[in-house]
C-alpha cells in the first residue's frame, strides 16, 4: 500500500509534466473563426515621412539637362549596384526633398500618387508633358523572436501583408507562441503596439492586415522552448522517468 502512494503521485506528476511541454492543437493551426476574409474592406496606403528614400526618375530627350535625375528612354538601371541611399532622394527632417531643377518640395504626409503628380505639375513648368517614375526605395520591416528565418527585410513592392511578412521569415518555428505576436509600428505621435493572435481570422483583417514601413514584428516563445531548454538531456531524463513509471505500474499492479 505505501509503494502505491508513492509511485502514483510520481506518476500523476510525471504525465502533468510532459502535457504541460505540448501545445494544443488550436494553439497551432493558423486563422479559425468565422470571419470572413473576403469581406475584409482594410486597404494600404503608403505615406511619405521625413527620412523616406525615393527613386525619381524623368524620362528625357535630353537627359544632360537635369543631372541626376533624368535618364533616356533606352537607359537600363540594370547595372546599378549602388545602395538604395546612394541612389535614391531623401526626405529631410521636415518632408521636403530637393530635386535638380525644380528646387524643394514638401511631400511630409503625402501618397505616392500625391507625390507623383506634385512633382509632374512642378516639371511641367520647363517640360510639356513630363514622364516621372516615382518610387519608395527604403520599405523595410524587422521581424524577429521565433521564425525561422529572422531579420531585416527590404520589401520590392509597395505593398506587404502580415502573411506575407511571416513568409519572407520562412514561417514561425516550433517553438513561436501563435497567440500573442506583436507588431510595434511607428506613428506620428510614438510607438504603437499592436497585439497579434494569428490562430484567429480577424488577425488577417482591420489595422494588423498590412505591415508597414519600418513596422518591427515580434514573435515571443512558448513555455515549451523553457521547457526543453533547460537541459539538453532533457528529453532523455523524460523518457527514462517514463520507463520507469511505466515498469513501476506494472509491478504494483502484479502485487
Amino acid at each position: 500500500m505505501y509503494r502505491k502512494r508513492i509511485f502514483f503521485p510520481v506518476l500523476i506528476s510525471l504525465i502533468l509534466l510532459l502535457a504541460n511541454a505540448c501545445t494544443p492543437q488550436r494553439k497551432v493551426v493558423y486563422m479559425q473563426g468565422d470571419v470572413a476574409l473576403l469581406n475584409d474592406t482594410t486597404t494600404f496606403t503608403m505615406l511619405l515621412y521625413p527620412g523616406d528614400i525615393l527613386m525619381i526618375q524623368l524620362f528625357t530627350i535630353n537627359p544632360d539637362a537635369f543631372p541626376g535625375i533624368g535618364i533616356s528612354a533606352g537607359e537600363s538601371e540594370g547595372n546599378d549596384n549602388r545602395s538604395a541611399y546612394e541612389k535614391g532622394f531623401v526626405l529631410d527632417k521636415s518632408g521636403k526633398v530637393t530635386l535638380p531643377y525644380i528646387g524643394a518640395l514638401n511631400l511630409n504626409g503625402y501618397t505616392l500618387d500625391q507625390a507623383h503628380d506634385t512633382i509632374i505639375e512642378r516639371f511641367k513648368k520647363y517640360i510639356d508633358d513630363p514622364v516621372i517614375i516615382l518610387k519608395k526605395l527604403s520599405f523595410k520591416v524587422s521581424i524577429i523572436g521565433e521564425v525561422n528565418r529572422p531579420g531585416l527585410y527590404y520589401v520590392p513592392s509597395e505593398q506587404l501583408t502580415l502573411l506575407e511578412a511571416l513568409a519572407l521569415a520562412g514561417d514561425l518555428n516550433n517553438f513561436a507562441d501563435r497567440t500573442n505576436l506583436k507588431i510595434l509600428r511607428k506613428t506620428p505621435t510614438g510607438i504603437l503596439e499592436l497585439p497579434v493572435d494569428i490562430t484567429n481570422k480577424a488577425s488577417f483583417t482591420g489595422i494588423t492586415k498590412f505591415i508597414y514601413p519600418d513596422d518591427i514584428i515580434y514573435v515571443p516563445p512558448t513555455r515549451k522552448k523553457a521547457f526543453t531548454a533547460i537541459s539538453p538531456a532533457t528529453a532523455v531524463i523524460t523518457s527514462f522517468l517514463t520507463a520507469v513509471a511505466l515498469i513501476a505500474t506494472a509491478y504494483l499492479r502484479s502485487q
